[in-house]
C-alpha cells in the first residue's frame, strides 16, 4: 500500500472502518481516499530509506524502540531492541508495553530478554490502574488452565480506570524522530512518513479478549458477567476507538437477555456514528497535505500535529470528541 492510501486511513480515519467490519483486528477498508496515491510519494520514499538507515545505529531509548518497530517480522531484533528501550527508560510505559507484548509471541526457545523477567508482570505491576495487563494475564490463565485466575484476572481488569494501549505515544515517537532526522524535505511528506509507520499495531489485548470472553469454548455464567463488564468499561473509558469498539462487542457477545441485546446493539451503533463523525472531521487535514499550495499545507500539518498531541494527553477517542464538538 502506497503512503498516501496509508495516510489516508491514518489515526481516527483508519479506526473508523472498524465501525463496519465485524473483524477484531484492524482491516483497513477499500475507500475513495485509497485510490488515489500520494503526490509526495516519491519524496516519502527517499525519506524512508534516509530513516531506516538512521535507525541501524540506534543508540538512545526513543531511536531503539524505532528500531524495534522497524524490524517487525524478526521478532529477536523487536524484543532486543524494545528491550534496550525499556532498561534505560525504566518510567516509560509505552516502552514497558510494548517490550511485555512483543514477549507474548510464542518463540522457542525463549528469548533471553523475555525470559530473564516476567515482562507481562512487569507491565502490570507498573501500571497498575491499566486494564490491558490484567486482560492479558486473564488470558495467560486461561492457557494454563486456570479458570479462577482467570475470572479474577478479568474482574480487575472491568474495575480499572484506564484502558490505554499507548498507540497515541507511539505515532507521537515517530513523528518527533522523522521530524528530528537532519535530512531536508517536504513536511507533508515528513508527517506522511511518520504515519505510515505508526499503522501498523501488534496488539495482543484483541487476541486475550476474544479466547476469553468470545471464544468457543462454554462461559460460565460468572465469566459471562465479568466480560460484559470488561466490555463496558473498555466500551466507556477505552483510549482509542479500537478498544470502545471491541468492548461493545464484548458486552453483545455476553448478555443473556433479548432485552440487554438490544441496548447493546444500540449503544454499538450510536458508537459506530462517533467514528463516522470523527473520521469526517479528520479528513480535512488530510486533504491539506496534499495542496499544492505551501501555505495550506503548513496549515495541514500544523493541524495534525496539535491533533496528535492531544491524543497523547486525553486519547484518540476523546481528542476526536472534541474535535467534532468544535466543528459544530
Amino acid at each position: 500500500m502506497n503512503v498516501g492510501k496509508m495516510a489516508a486511513l491514518a489515526g481516527v480515519v483508519g479506526c473508523a472502518f472498524l465501525a463496519v467490519t465485524p473483524t477484531w483486528t484492524q482491516q483497513p477498508a477499500t475507500s475513495s481516499a485509497e485510490a488515489k496515491p500520494s503526490r509526495w510519494q516519491a519524496e516519502v520514499d527517499r525519506l524512508d530509506d534516509a530513516f531506516r538507515a538512521r535507525m541501524l545505529t540506534a543508540n538512545d531509548p526513543q531511536s531503539n524502540w524505532i528500531a524495534g518497530q522497524l524490524a517487525r517480522g524478526d521478532i529477536e531484533a523487536e524484543v532486543r531492541h524494545f528491550a534496550v528501550a525499556r532498561v534505560a527508560s525504566p518510567a516509560n510505559r509505552l516502552y514497558l508495553a510494548t517490550l511485555a507484548t512483543a514477549c507474548l509471541e510464542p518463540v522457542q526457545p525463549r528469548l533471553p530478554e523475555c525470559e530473564a523477567v516476567d515482562r507481562l508482570a512487569d507491565w502490570a505491576t507498573r501500571d497498575t490502574d491499566n486494564g490491558w495487563p490484567s486482560l492479558l494475564l486473564a488470558d495467560r490463565a486461561r492457557a494454563h488452565k486456570n479458570p479462577d485466575a482467570m475470572l479474577a484476572y478479568l474482574k480487575l481488569a472491568a474495575g480499572q480506570p484506564r484502558f490505554v494501549e499507548y498507540w497515541e505515544i507511539g505515532s507521537l515517537e515517530f513523528r518527533e524522530a522523522v521530524r528530528a532526522m537532519p535530512v531536508e524535505g517536504e513536511e507533508a511528506a515528513k508527517l506522511e512518513l511518520a504515519v505510515m509507520y505508526a499503522i501498523p499495531r501488534s496488539l495482543s489485548w484483541t487476541n486475550a479478549a476474544r479466547a476469553t470472553c468470545n471464544g468457543n469454548a462454554v462461559r460460565t455464567t460468572d465469566v459471562r458477567a465479568a466480560c460484559a463488564q470488561l466490555g463496558a468499561a473498555m466500551r466507556e473509558r477505552g483510549s482509542t476507538w479500537m478498544t470502545r469498539l471491541i468492548g461493545g462487542r464484548l458486552v453483545r457477545s455476553n448478555v443473556e437477555t433479548p432485552a440487554a441485546g438490544a441496548a447493546a446493539d444500540q449503544a454499538l451503533a450510536a458508537l459506530r456514528g462517533q467514528i463516522a463523525a470523527c473520521a469526517r472531521a479528520t479528513g480535512t487535514i488530510l486533504d491539506g497535505l496534499e495542496a499544492t499550495d505551501a501555505t495550506t499545507r503548513a496549515k495541514a500539518v500544523a493541524d495534525w500535529d496539535r491533533w496528535l498531541k492531544r491524543e497523547v494527553v486525553v486519547g484518540e477517542a476523546r481528542a476526536c470528541e472534541e474535535r467534532v464538538a468544535a466543528a459544530k
